[in-house]
């Protein structure tokens, strides 16, 4: 052999694109792929070479993505599966998946929810006759119907999710007055429990209750008409309007949008994956319904012509690249934005933190500057943009059929990601006083986060997980729990040195959320049956805890985790150790995670 020819006749064969190897063919034929929702009718030869190429086999990536889960006859049979891919749009296959994962209240359920509905507006129709009389009601007129709110006014309620009405009191009547009326009359006619005032939710919070019947959860908020009133702003919103504003938002967010059915399944699908990510709720500071309405209604105007997998892979594009500087409105229009030194707390315009980039506001389509997005903070407006961006990058796998739907929307691992965790239980003796205690925590949870970006942010950083735990208490019947991810910041805190522990004085946060919160009007009257326990838990207590939850065991407030303070023992007349030092150390010869936490 000449010298140099096994090497000569290696480079040619490499360089002979018909002798190309076969796993840098399929790179070549995945580079020139048009990311669009069109790949999934490629040919089934390149989308079965993408999926062994990015190591999914048949089964992991086939069966999963169609809803069926199947693995076994998906694996006995990959040509069926792969024509499968060949011939379904991606549409149907996210039409799909919504309707197995999130399915829409049935045929019976729907009419439970109207029968309950019907009885509700007879409740509110009777508290109305009691306070003012028959006669009164005949001569000015009463509502003869509840009118739609939030999610359900939008279509996109689901089976057992919580149905916000409007009901609209006739203007000679006093609103203050109605909801002990309301109250009563559910007492009377019996059947009613969880009974509980309706809370503040935005910067469109009414008068209202909630109240449960027949196993369907129902919000009533009270308002009236007023006219000749000016253009309500977000500083200057009348209370006894605020409920038909919403009512206003929400029909002109079904009003502005090309194809009503498209933006529904746009936004059943947003709901879902914010729900599974853990960036949906107002309470602990991210966007809540309707302001992921308003992002999808826009979406919806701006590619008024697309299919909804296409709609998905926008939302999540246009959203991640968004310039907050300017906020996100229904019409396009240009919104109010808030001076450069604004501080988060302002109730007006864009809002934005001195010395920092603005959050992310999206604007009601009602009154002139009302956000949206009141609640959010720095800390939960960067866990959002993380997640688009996430979203946005899953997408574009899914088109190329590298990913499945589900992978979009794969519940977050919140409860392995983090090693120090902080608990909150909110525990009562009764039903009644849960729901009360937990309606009443819900409103000063809104806080929370501010107050440790305020007070902490130099050395923990939050992630909030927006869900209520039910869990098995020993002692109390009715127990729910809350969880923060804390990430304690790198670097020594003050007065600290190199080689030493590092320890995080979490006192004035803390101290400042329990005297906000133990200042609950029912404490004194529901004494001794209610409590507020927040503990620390290292990533193996909580593993735990939830095998314990699953399994249906009841935890002891000593079995795991720390106990820092609780809150129902100043009702009882003990102290409520607000001048205590909570510390957290963390040892850096192990890094174990959090050494010692104490009051």
């Amino acid at each position: 052999v000449a010298p140099g020819g096994p090497r000569r006749a290696a480079r040619a064969r490499c360089a002979d694109p018909g002798r190309r190897p076969p796993l840098a063919r399929e790179r070549r034929w995945a580079a020139m792929e048009p990311r669009s929702s069109l790949a999934s009718q490629a040919s089934g030869r390149s989308a079965v070479a993408r999926g062994v190429h990015f190591g999914e086999t048949p089964t992991e990536t086939r069966g999963v993505h169609f809803g069926e889960g199947v693995e076994n006859e998906a694996s006995a049979a990959p040509a069926a599966v792969a024509q499968q891919v060949k011939t379904t749009p991606l549409s149907e296959q996210l039409q799909r998946e919504l309707e197995r994962i999130s399915p829409q209240p049935p045929g019976p359920r729907q009419a439970q929810i109207d029968s309950v509905l019907a009885e509700a507006l007879a409740v509110c129709r009777g508290a109305c006759v009691e306070l003012a009389g028959a006669g009164a009601l005949q001569e000015e007129g009463v509502a003869d119907a509840l009118l739609p709110l939030g999610s359900y006014h939008l279509g996109v309620t689901l089976r057992y999710d919580e149905i916000d009405v409007l009901f609209v009191v006739p203007l000679f009547m006093q609103i203050a007055e109605l909801p002990e009326a309301i109250f009563a009359e559910l007492l009377r006619r019996g059947g009613a429990k969880n009974l509980t005032p309706a809370g503040s939710d935005g910067l469109l919070s009414a008068p209202g209750l909630r109240f449960e019947l027949r196993g369907v959860r129902v919000k009533v908020l009270l308002s009236q008409r007023i006219p000749l009133l000016p253009q309500p702003r977000a500083e200057a919103i009348v209370q006894n309007m605020a409920a038909v504003f919403a009512h206003e938002a929400s029909s002109k967010i079904l009003s502005s949008v090309p194809n009503p059915d498209v933006f529904r399944g746009l936004l059943r699908f947003v709901r879902l994956w914010a729900r599974q990510r853990g960036v949906y709720g107002p309470y602990l500071g991210f966007p809540g319904g309707m302001a992921w309405a308003v992002c999808c209604a826009r979406i919806c105007q701006m590619y008024p012509s697309i299919e909804l997998s296409q709609l998905a892979a926008r939302f999540f594009r246009v959203l991640s690249r968004w310039d907050w500087r300017q906020p996100l409105t229904l019409d396009g229009s240009a919104a109010p934005v808030a001076p450069p030194q604004m501080v988060a707390s302002s109730a007006s315009g864009a809002l934005e933190l001195s010395g920092s980039s603005p959050i992310m506001t999206v604007m009601l389509p009602v009154g002139a500057g009302i956000p949206a997005t009141s609640t959010l903070t720095v800390t939960t407006m960067k866990i959002v943009q993380k997640e688009l961006r996430r979203g946005y990058k899953m997408v574009q796998h899914v088109e190329l059929v590298r990913a499945h739907w589900t992978d979009v929307y794969k519940e977050a691992r919140f409860f392995q990601r983090h090693r120090h965790y902080l608990e909150f239980d909110f525990m009562a003796t009764t039903e009644a006083i849960h729901s009360a205690w937990l309606a009443w925590s819900r409103q000063q949870l809104q806080e929370l986060v501010q107050l440790f970006e305020t007070m902490s942010s130099n050395i923990v950083t939050l992630r909030p997980w927006p869900e209520w735990v039910d869990f098995k208490d020993a002692e109390w019947p009715y127990a729910t729990a809350v969880f923060l991810g804390l990430h304690l910041e790198r670097g020594t805190g003050d007065g600290q040195q190199e080689g030493q522990r590092r320890s995080c004085d979490l006192r004035e946060p803390i101290v400042k959320f329990l005297g906000a919160i133990s200042a609950w009007p029912d404490a004194e009257k529901n004494a001794n049956e209610f409590e507020l326990l927040i503990k620390h838990m290292r990533t193996s207590e909580l593993e735990q805890w939830l095998e314990n939850r699953q399994k249906g065991v009841a935890s002891s407030q000593g079995a795991a985790g720390t106990s820092i303070n609780s809150v129902g023992n100043q009702a009882r007349g003990g102290p409520m150790g607000t001048g205590a030092q909570l510390s957290i150390t963390e040892e850096d010869a192990d890094a174990a995670g959090l050494r010692e936490c104490s009051v």
